[in-house]
């Protein structure tokens, strides 16, 4: 079983502040504080059941399967970048190491922040967004975000680790052109003779449409015409904030790409990305197929349970680089009938077995195939985890008074497949309840109150129980927001 030590640093800024939930909540850990104290700790979690990283304005959920092998991840609160004429940065960047480690599934972020005026600089809420800074270009990358208006809280997909920062966007009155957030690619270095996923956010703040979105490209060094696909919406992003596009294998060689982006809205407002593009323009590197293992899954398994399920990404590699990157398989097969597949997410490919006997799981990228021999096995449940956003919950997990948490369970089979399940789930009155277990099921409401409150929750199935400690803070006092102190008995609503 591979593990993955996460270790968490936190560095306080004068400009921290605390989030607000669905009412009202306190600080999320009061060993969080200005000036120069620091704070660290350390948790060891599977690749198999991923984890839940809270800290005090910022959470993120590593969901099972998104991580390859034991890694240690650290994270800091580090500076401002500086502001472009068009995006302001707001409360503080947050950075993660170790640097530009590939997700083999979208990990998710959410940054909260305090939702009045004076935090906000005058800035409308509803263009914030979580965005990467790079030191080296000095420009912005950004990863979109759904906005909470009512919690204050900005949530979206990330799939490696940079640096974050919560940002806004300085409008006009008249119309305002489309913002373009800058290109993803799928794999992170393009290899020779291998197809490529762009994606980028496209975000228009009027009432006009996005008419069209198309990605411009041409070989790296070679001065030619630039070739255009059309950007599509993604349709698996819930936001409406993504655009992709597919770059045919016929042109990508090792020299990389020259590329940008063209957008028009339905008020005929242009916009590209670079801003004086194809005068100026940005670059991919590529490289030649590894020799040796060009492809393959993250893991390699032998065994599954029948009615077991195994989440597996794709990947390729160079062979100038040791980075396996992620890519979405094209085909994706459980061969013989001896299962199913489906796309838990767009990345990734869902492998569930079905018949005892043995059988290959297949994918492909390409004109790279790639094959597991697997065995399916009668058997049982082994154990059972709850999970929040498709990771285990940590020990404590915090949430806030008077708000509602959706939660999940999964039981695993011997060789670390998952089936989710149907558990009952209970709590220590003093902490809250859980719905209706039909209609309702595994939503947690957090008992309303002041100060903090401890307790359990419990889920139960088939003679399996499992206990994780809850830790619901408590909704406090208001405070004035006042940069550069900190008052841990009281809250920024």
């Amino acid at each position: 079983m591979r593990k993955v030590l996460i270790v968490i640093f936190v560095i306080s800024c004068c400009n921290l502040i605390m989030c607000s939930g669905e009412n009202k909540i306190s600080n999320f850990n009061k060993m969080f504080v200005f000036g120069s104290f620091f704070a660290s700790s350390s948790v060891v979690v599977t690749p198999e059941t991923g984890t839940v990283i809270q800290a005090p304005t910022m959470s993120l959920t590593i969901p099972l399967g998104a991580l390859d092998e034991e890694t240690v991840i650290t994270y800091s609160e580090t500076d401002l970048p500086p502001a472009t004429d068009s995006i302001v940065p707001l409360q503080v960047a947050y950075k993660f190491g170790p640097e530009n480690l590939q997700f083999n599934k979208p990990a998710q972020m959410k940054i909260c922040y305090d939702g009045r005026p004076e935090f906000l600089q005058g800035k409308s809420e509803k263009t914030l967004q979580i965005q990467h800074y790079d030191p080296a270009t000095k420009r912005y990358i950004s990863y979109g975000g759904d906005v909470d208006l009512v919690n204050h809280c900005v949530t979206t997909s990330i799939y490696h680790f940079s640096n974050y920062i919560l940002t806004a966007q300085n409008l006009v009155l008249t119309n305002n052109p489309p913002t373009i957030g800058g290109a993803t690619f799928f794999p992170g270095r393009l290899i020779e003779g291998l197809p490529a996923v762009v994606r980028t956010s496209i975000l228009d703040w009027d009432a006009s449409a996005i008419v069209t979105a198309r990605f411009y490209y041409r070989t790296q060094g070679s001065g030619s015409i630039f070739k255009s696909i059309v950007m599509l919406p993604d349709e698996n992003d819930g936001t409406g904030q993504f655009y992709q596009a597919k770059i045919p294998a016929s042109d990508i060689f090792a020299a990389g790409l020259e590329y940008y982006i063209e957008v028009y809205d339905s008020l005929n407002a242009r916009v590209t990305r670079p801003t004086t593009a194809p005068t100026s323009f940005d670059t991919i590197n590529g490289d030649i197929k590894d020799s040796v293992t060009p492809i393959r899954f993250q893991n390699t398994i032998t065994r599954m349970t029948a009615g077991f399920s195994r989440d597996l990404t794709v990947q390729v590699k160079g062979n100038s680089s040791a980075t396996y990157y992620p890519v979405p398989a094209e085909t994706m097969t459980f061969a013989g009938g001896k299962g199913v597949t489906s796309r838990p997410n767009w990345l990734s490919a869902r492998y569930t077995a079905q018949v005892i006997g043995g059988s290959y799981i297949q994918a492909s990228f390409g004109n790279l195939n790639l094959s597991m021999p697997i065995n399916v096995y009668p058997g049982v449940m082994v154990r059972m985890i709850v999970l929040y956003n498709s990771a285990e919950l940590p020990n404590p997990f915090q949430v806030n008074a008077g708000t509602t948490t959706a939660l999940d369970a999964a039981g695993y089979d011997a060789f670390n497949n998952f089936i989710f399940v149907h558990p009952t789930f209970s709590s220590e009155p003093m902490i809250g309840g859980f719905g209706d277990p039909f209609s309702e099921f595994g939503k947690f409401n957090a008992s309303y109150h002041p100060t903090d409150k401890t307790g359990t929750i419990s889920v139960s199935l088939g003679g399996f129980t499992s206990t994780y400690n809850i830790l619901v803070k408590g909704f406090g006092i208001l405070c004035q927001y006042d940069v550069g102190t900190f008052d841990s008995t009281c809250i920024f609503n």
